[in-house]
């Protein structure tokens, strides 16, 4: 049975999936997905209440000034333009989704369950070695850390699959000889 590392971005999307609420136009398989062993780590965890938050916050709609540098002199852009904002989702859709969430981290979820993998020394040394990928392909620590999870938690037998649609980390992930999914398509 394949073992998949789903990056905050991928579960994030599978529950909002779920939950009738697309935020991608790409969108996994998810159908495969769920027919193997599921896993998330301890970041990916504690970052997806910080992104059911962001989604049931509004943005308001406002005029903003552009600001970018046009010229070598360090001249600014004074130009406005208008952004639409976002409305909140519903608190019943957040709360339902952290439920939803609580219950595949714990096993109850007639749906999917998955398994935290907690961050430890190994990890964190791992995940520093890995942040040698960040100058070229910029990204985050966090990254690092789910990467880090999915190399620790590898064998060359049983492979962990981290499931991401972060270009970045997957083209540091391909520097380091790792095996991920990109939505809409099969193992990479």
């Amino acid at each position: 049975m394949r073992r998949y590392l789903l990056d905050t971005n991928a579960f994030f999307e599978m529950l909002s999936y779920l939950a009738g609420k697309n935020v991608r136009a790409d969108i996994y398989d998810f159908h495969d997905v769920r027919k193997g062993k599921c896993y998330i780590s301890k970041i990916t965890e504690l970052e997806i209440i910080s992104v059911i938050g962001k989604y049931g916050r509004a943005e308001p709609e406002q005029w903003q000034t552009c600001g970018r540098i046009i010229s070598e002199d360090g001249a600014k852009c004074e130009r406005k333009y208008f952004h639409q904002g976002k409305r909140p989702w519903s608190r019943k859709l957040c709360r339902d989704l952290n439920k939803l969430m609580k219950e595949m981290i714990h096993g109850t979820s007639p749906i999917l369950n998955v398994q935290v993998l907690d961050i430890n020394r190994e990890i964190i040394n791992r995940a520093e070695g890995f942040m040698m990928h960040a100058v070229r392909h910029k990204f985050g620590s966090q990254d690092a850390l789910i990467a880090a999870t999915a190399i620790i938690h590898s064998t060359e037998d049983d492979p962990m699959y981290v499931v991401t649609s972060d270009k970045p980390l997957r083209a540091a992930m391909k520097a380091e000889g790792m095996e991920f999914i990109v939505p809409g398509s099969c193992v990479n």
